[in-house]
């Protein structure tokens, strides 16, 4: 991989750290607001965290995270998604933090508001009727008015926080997308949420849903109520439904607070990236249905979900993953598509590749007579017209080594060549240049590359003949350190063609 794919992957590692989050803090200073709860009778206190796009652009609209027990789990939330913003894991958010309301007498509501029923072992439980209904009609509808959020919303609740979201999953499900659920307190009422999801969980919608539990493994799981949940959901759960329910040891109830809205945040926004593209190697081409070939992709991130069909239907979370290759043998039928839980961060992934017939040579004869290049030198305004200008110098080498000085540090130039080709089966050309390039085969042009243009490199592959093609490589020299790269390498069959060069621009040249 080192010869084709290393340098691409090197290109494409800059370009994520260029393309990382541009701001030097994700949030802007959090807001504090607050609103008067005609449901609870309350005045509801809440801080809102920005992105810090938001000032820049104030048409952009974010996606919401709710997070209930907000003045003790806010911080840790805000932190956990600054760092995930900062290596490229999550999309701009907004958090909103949703702090518990404590009465004159300092009593705090959190054991009224997110409990759903009421237990003689709490005498203010049983309000999260009410408390659900403070969230779908006064809350949501409030924050979705003031501040810049798409009506896509995601929420996070721990202990009886947990113990909520299930109820909210059990009686308003449509109302948030993503669930970063840790440690419930499942065992509430004498588990008593294990029938309601028994009978209520088949019947969820559960497309564009992320349900992430993350509880603790021995005594506390059976303590806290997941050990009988989780298979109720490994039964009943609807097939479009993603949800996970993680174990984690040696973690305490607090302590799991920091793994736990990690891992969560990670299901919920699987498959986010801030690749503009995922590439493919051979990045385009032709191919002889019938007879494969192997794709390679070049960023492999197993936190993407790549899935591809090869019968032309489309991709979905039950087909084959798309790892670091793939055999591909009908470009026409392969589909290659990124796979996201809630469906927001889906898109297909063109391969760039045509069905179609070889290449026929420039001749048939295999007499390996000149195996010299035959370079053209040109001033620089001559690009793209090389063909039909007349040269400043000319040499002829049979390595890049032997050329003499072009005499100046801008200028244009065109090589060519034969390329002897002993036996049918597909070759890949592969062109590299910091500013602009081009490469014909046998008078056809396959690869246009612009460096300057975010298109500095392009694999194509084609299927060739028993000949003899000639080759022309044009490209711009601007300025004294720009580069030029061209290889060929031939598909013997194996995964790993990069590794069977012919032939080179470089003077370690095989021929």
């Amino acid at each position: 991989m080192h010869r084709l794919l290393a340098p691409l992957i090197a290109l494409v590692f800059v370009a994520m750290l260029a393309a990382g989050p541009a701001a030097a803090e994700p949030f802007l200073p959090p807001h504090a607001d607050g609103l008067y709860s005609n449901v609870l009778h309350q005045q509801r206190a809440i801080e809102v965290y920005l992105p810090e796009e938001s000032a820049a652009n104030q048409a952009a609209r974010y996606e919401t995270l709710y997070v209930l027990d907000g003045d003790w789990n806010a911080k840790i939330v805000v932190d956990i998604v600054d760092f995930m913003r900062r290596v490229g894991f999550l999309a701009p958010i907004i958090v909103v933090s949703v702090p518990n309301h404590f009465d004159a007498d300092g009593t705090n509501s959190r054991d009224h508001d997110l409990t759903p029923t009421s237990s003689p072992d709490q005498a203010r439980s049983g309000g999260a009727a009410e408390f659900l209904a403070f969230l779908k009609t006064e809350l949501i509808p409030y924050v979705e008015a003031h501040y810049p959020a798409n009506g896509i919303r995601s929420i996070h609740g721990h202990s009886y926080g947990g113990l909520f979201l299930f109820y909210v999953l059990m009686n308003d499900p449509s109302l948030f997308s993503g669930y970063l659920v840790i440690d419930p307190a499942m065992g509430w009422d004498k588990h008593m949420f294990d029938a309601i999801v028994e009978a209520k969980l088949p019947s969820v919608p559960g497309k564009g849903k992320a349900f992430y539990v993350a509880t603790r493994t021995g005594q506390a799981y059976e303590g806290m109520g997941m050990a009988g949940l989780k298979p109720i959901f490994e039964r009943r759960a609807p097939a479009d439904f993603h949800w996970n329910v993680t174990s984690y040891p040696d973690e305490t109830h607090d302590s799991l607070k920091l793994k736990g809205t990690y891992d969560a945040l990670k299901f919920v926004f699987e498959s986010y990236t801030q690749q503009g593209t995922i590439d493919f190697v051979p990045s385009g081409g032709t191919l002889i249905k019938g007879k494969p070939l192997s794709l390679h992709m070049l960023n492999v991130n197993e936190r993407l979900d790549i899935r591809y069909t090869t019968d032309g239907s489309e991709p979905n979370g039950s087909s084959q993953r798309f790892g670091e290759v793939i055999p591909i043998d009908d470009a026409a039928k392969t589909r290659i598509k990124l796979i996201s839980n809630r469906g927001l961060f889906d898109r297909d992934l063109p391969h760039h590749l045509v069905n179609g017939v070889a290449l026929r040579p420039s001749t048939r004869s295999t007499a390996k007579d000149d195996a010299r290049w035959h370079f053209e030198l040109h001033a620089l305004d001559a690009w793209p017209n090389l063909r039909r200008a007349k040269p400043l110098a000319r040499a002829d080498v049979e390595h890049t080594r032997d050329l003499p000085p072009p005499g100046r540090d801008a200028f244009a130039a065109s090589a060519t060549r034969d390329l002897v080709v002993d036996e049918d089966g597909y070759y890949v050309f592969y062109v590299e240049a910091s500013d602009k390039a081009s490469l014909t085969v046998a008078g056809k042009r396959i690869a246009d590359v612009d460096g300057t243009a975010d298109r500095r490199m392009q694999a194509i592959v084609a299927p060739l003949q028993r000949g003899t093609y000639a080759l022309r490589l044009e490209g711009r020299h601007p300025k004294k350190d720009t580069q030029i790269n061209f290889e060929v390498f031939r598909d013997s069959g194996d995964a790993a063609w990069w590794k069977h060069r012919v032939l080179g621009l470089s003077d370690d040249d095989p021929r």
